[in-house]
């Protein structure tokens, strides 16, 4: 009786203007449901309905653009390596541990190029170690291009990042790119501070710790906050209430069923 007392007044309170209308965004394509980060999962969330996507780009040692969360081959395929540091012919002779093609940035685009309501976060994986400052812009300059060449009409594509330096670079080179901050941090006042001073408004910070004064602080300041990592439903529902513009989820498909079950005011596409 509680909880569905909850979910009816949130609603209604939604309704009223009191809460956002937040989006849901599948990590790495629904990490948790599928796949992760494989062409698979992307085609098999966006056709369940959910159009919201966050994914990662690596540069290959030849100058090729995977798609892949971590640095290093041996969670995800049946190689080793750094990605960095290895050629794009040998990635491309792997599979995934579920018998995938390693998905590279030019198929993802592909895919993408003729979906309808798409909004992609980008996450650029770079790091002061493996992109100094010179391959740092290049691959900035090789990921925008590439990206917003193949951006359909009416989606919304950001550039992310936990390292400052290509958010700044894109800031101020391609002053139409936009840019978002990744923390492990919750969306304190001290972290919103940090995104005004780098210039930015856009904020990717961890759910647990953040209130709804902190969100409501940040969108005072012209904030967008982005929460994660949605393991649960009752993670997206907490966020839904904290008044977070996203909900970056592992499970985008059940959490679809979970609004549509509760009658929440939360965008899949």
């Amino acid at each position: 009786m509680g909880r569905h007392w909850i979910l009816s007044l949130a609603a209604l309170l939604c309704a009223a203007g009191l809460f956002a209308q937040p989006r849901i965004l599948a990590h790495r394509g629904g990490r948790a449901e599928q796949e992760e980060n494989t062409l698979a999962a992307f085609k098999a969330t966006y056709e369940a309905g959910c159009h919201g996507f966050e994914t990662d780009i690596h540069i290959t040692a030849d100058g090729q653009y995977v798609i892949m969360h971590d640095h290093t081959l041996e969670r995800m395929t049946d190689g080793t390596g750094r990605i960095e540091q290895t050629q794009a012919p040998y990635i491309r002779t792997l599979k995934t541990k579920g018998g995938s093609p390693v998905l590279f940035l030019d198929d993802l685009l592909a895919f993408f190029k003729d979906c309808e309501g798409l909004y992609v976060e980008w996450e650029m994986k770079t790091n002061e170690k493996d992109y100094p400052l010179l391959l740092m812009q290049q691959y900035c300059e090789d990921v925008y291009a590439k990206v917003m060449a193949s951006k359909p009409a009416d989606a919304l594509y950001v550039f992310s990042s936990f390292d400052p330096r290509p958010l700044l670079y894109l800031r101020e080179r391609h002053p139409d790119a936009e840019v978002m901050l990744i923390t492990g941090k919750p969306c304190s006042k001290e972290t919103v501070d940090l995104v005004k001073m780098l210039g930015l408004h856009r904020v990717a910070a961890n759910l647990g710790g953040t209130s709804r004064s902190d969100i409501k602080y940040a969108h005072e300041k012209g904030v967008l906050v982005n929460l994660w990592p949605g393991e649960k439903t009752a993670d997206t529902h907490l966020a839904y209430l904290l008044g977070a513009d996203y909900l970056c989820t592992d499970i985008p498909q059940e959490v679809m069923r979970f609004i549509a079950d509760n009658g929440l005011d939360i965008r899949c596409r």
